[in-house]
C-alpha cells in the first residue's frame, strides 16, 4: 500500500479506528498526518504511536468539532499551509447510541435531542469535512492520485429496530460517499466508504454499556469482534495508489452480514 511521502488528514484520530489509521498511514511511509479530534486526551499517546512507527512521519494533532463548518474548513486550509499538499483522508469521527435499552416500540424514546447531536457528529460532520477536503483538493497540482475514505457502519446495511439515529446517519454517509464520488471522480478526486462491524474501541462502550449482555448476543450470531487495525488496512489501501481504480465503493469490514 504506497503512501509514501504523502500527507493526510484524519478527523476522530484520538482514538480507535482514527488511530489505527493515523499509525498504518506512518507505518506505510506517510510524510504528513494531520490528526483531528474533539478530545485531544488521545493526542499523547498518539504522538508516541507515531514516532514509534515511523520518526520521520510529522504529526501535527488539533482539537476540532466536526459540527463546526467553518472550523472544519480552517483545519483543511491550515493542513495544506503546513504541509504544502493533501493527498488523503478519513472521515472517522463519529457518535454511537446505546444498543438494546429502549422499550418497544423503541421510536418513542428516540429523542429530538439525540436525533440532533448524532447526526450533527456522523453526517453533517462527514458533510463538512468532505466538502473542505474536496475544495482543497481540487485547487492542488493535477496528476496525483487524492482519496478520501468516509467512515459508515454494518449498520448502514442492516435494518434492526433500534438506534435510529445512529443508523440513519451511517446510511446518509454512505449514500453521500457513493453520490459525491461521481461528482469528484473527473477531478481526480476518489471518494469510497468503510463500514465496519463491531470493532474494540472507545465506542464500543458506549454501544453496549447499558446492556453487557449486547455482546454475548453478538458472539452467538459468530459476529467477531474485530481490532481498529483491522478496519484500518482497508482505509489506507483505499487512501493509497494501490486503489487508484476504485471509486464510489462502500466495502464492509467484518461479520454482520448478510
Amino acid at each position: 500500500m504506497n503512501v509514501d511521502g504523502k500527507v493526510f488528514a484524519i478527523t476522530g484520530a484520538g482514538s480507535g479506528m482514527g488511530a489505527a489509521i493515523c499509525r498504518l498511514l506512518a507505518e506505510r511511509g506517510a510524510s504528513g498526518i494531520a490528526a483531528a479530534d474533539v478530545s485531544p486526551k488521545g493526542f499523547d499517546a498518539l504522538k508516541q504511536s507515531i514516532q514509534k512507527a515511523n520518526p520521520k512521519t510529522k504529526l501535527h494533532t488539533t482539537t476540532l468539532d466536526v459540527t463546526k463548518s467553518g472550523a472544519v474548513a480552517d483545519w483543511i486550509q491550515t493542513v495544506v499551509e503546513a504541509f504544502g499538499d493533501l493527498h488523503g483522508a478519513a472521515n472517522v469521527a463519529g457518535l454511537p447510541q446505546a444498543v438494546g435499552v429502549r422499550t418497544a416500540p423503541n421510536i418513542l424514546e428516540e429523542t429530538d435531542e439525540a436525533w440532533h447531536r448524532v447526526m450533527g457528529v456522523n453526517i453533517n460532520g462527514v458533510f463538512y469535512s468532505t466538502r473542505a477536503e474536496v475544495r482543497a483538493m481540487k485547487d492542488l497540482p493535477a496528476g496525483t492520485d487524492r482519496a478520501i475514505v468516509n467512515i459508515s457502519s454494518m449498520a448502514s446495511l442492516k435494518h434492526d429496530p433500534d438506534i435510529y439515529a445512529y443508523r440513519t446517519s451511517k446510511v446518509a454517509v454512505a449514500h453521500f460517499s457513493q453520490s459525491v464520488a461521481k461528482d469528484t471522480q473527473p477531478f481526480g478526486i476518489r471518494i469510497n466508504c468503510v463500514s465496519p462491524g463491531s470493532t474494540q474501541t472507545p465506542m464500543m462502550q458506549q454501544f453496549v454499556g447499558g446492556n453487557p449482555e449486547q455482546l454475548e448476543d453478538w458472539k452467538r450470531r459468530g459476529w467477531q469482534m474485530m481490532d481498529p487495525d483491522d478496519v484500518a488496512r482497508v482505509v489506507v489501501w483505499l487512501l493509497s495508489e494501490d486503489s487508484r481504480s476504485v471509486f464510489g465503493a462502500n466495502i464492509n469490514v467484518g461479520a454482520a452480514l448478510p
